[in-house]
């Protein structure tokens, strides 16, 4: 079978960030987030950051940082959109990149890299672009003939470049990395490739969305106890309906306990069935599960306090989650001690 190969494709047409600053943000100190996030670490204290796609059904990203006071993220990660950001010329023009550039004169920021169709030069053309940190990815997209087939490679040759003056991180996967694919999880693997990488250099770990705590927990206790001993940040999911929950549920395996899972449907479905449905059962529901998830983790006492919300660029949906847990007083100090725990949440 022959291969063509894809010329690459100018970008004309421009992306305008759209961003909302809050008016304390008056410029960033420390641009790299593994000084940062280790130092929230010694503080015991919950911190978060949060990522963005760069657009919204087709529209560049309106993204009001406002909306997310009084506590603000530790820093923005931006999603790589491989199939549409692979071939665009020059690499600085992709999009996720304009947004990270408009972003970074106020806020720590960590743009995506994903391997999809990645080659020698592109890797260079990003490194060239001197981001103080980035977030390695295999990414769930995969060509045949792609040059890398594993994210350490980014990690190498970050770390290569910039030695400890940039930050890189690297993905965790509680319930496995194949999940998704329909093949059982194999941990052991997956903790041997992710302490090759922590052993290349990664400088923090960010997991997938998983909906059950005790899975999360576990899988801490297992990444500690293979030797890996780099801050871990747990990844939370901001939804606000059942549709792109099914989405998330159906490119990357995460799912719901059965019982929440049949919850959320029937909300779904009813809200299918009357459009005069409140709009924001999903959302309220999600926050409580993400509030409950975040307690037993800080409870377990496993020196885990830092979360990254995927946005979905759910803004609502994110904001009600702060608003939560600032009513709840997670932000100040002993975080655990405020936590109240439900059993309907599991």
């Amino acid at each position: 079978m022959a291969h063509f190969v894809d010329s690459p494709r100018q970008n004309f047409f421009s992306y305008v960030p759209c961003v909302t600053f809050a008016s304390k943000q008056h410029g960033v100190k420390e641009p790299r987030i593994g000084p940062l996030i280790e130092g929230r670490q010694l503080q015991q204290r919950l911190y978060y950051g949060i990522e963005v796609m760069p657009h919204t059904d087709g529209i560049p990203v309106c993204l009001n940082l406002n909306r997310l006071l009084p506590f603000m993220p530790l820093f923005v990660s931006i999603a790589w959109l491989a199939k549409s950001s692979w071939d665009v010329e020059p690499l600085g023009r992709v999009d996720s990149l304009q947004l990270a550039k408009h972003l970074a004169s106020k806020i720590p920021v960590m743009p995506h890299l994903t391997l999809y169709r990645l080659n020698d030069e592109r890797l260079d053309q990003f490194l060239d672009l001197n981001f103080s940190n980035v977030l390695a990815l295999r990414g769930s997209t995969i060509y045949e003939n792609q040059t890398y087939a594993y994210s350490k490679t980014i990690v190498e040759r970050a770390k290569e470049k910039f030695k400890d003056k940039a930050t890189v991180c690297v993905a965790g996967f509680p319930e496995g990395y194949n999940i998704a694919e329909g093949e059982p999880p194999d941990l052991k693997i997956h903790l041997h490739y992710l302490k090759e990488k922590v052993d290349a250099g990664a400088d923090c770990i960010i997991t997938q969305a998983c909906y059950r705590p005790e899975i999360i927990i576990d899988y801490v206790k297992k990444v500690r106890a293979a030797g890996i001993t780099v801050p871990i940040m747990v990844g939370i999911a901001a939804h606000e309906s059942f549709k792109k929950y099914k989405t998330i549920e159906k490119e990357q395996g995460a799912r719901l306990p059965p019982r929440l899972h049949e919850k959320l449907a029937k909300m779904g479905n009813k809200f299918e069935k009357d459009v005069r449905t409140d709009p924001h059962l999903i959302r309220n529901l999600f926050v409580r599960i993400n509030v409950n998830i975040i307690c037993q983790i800080l409870k377990a006492d496993i020196q885990v306090y830092g979360f990254q919300i995927f946005t979905l660029n759910n803004f609502g949906a994110t904001a009600g989650l702060l608003r939560e847990l600032r009513q709840q007083k997670l932000f100040g100090e002993n975080p655990a001690k405020q936590c109240k725990l439900r059993d309907d949440l599991t």
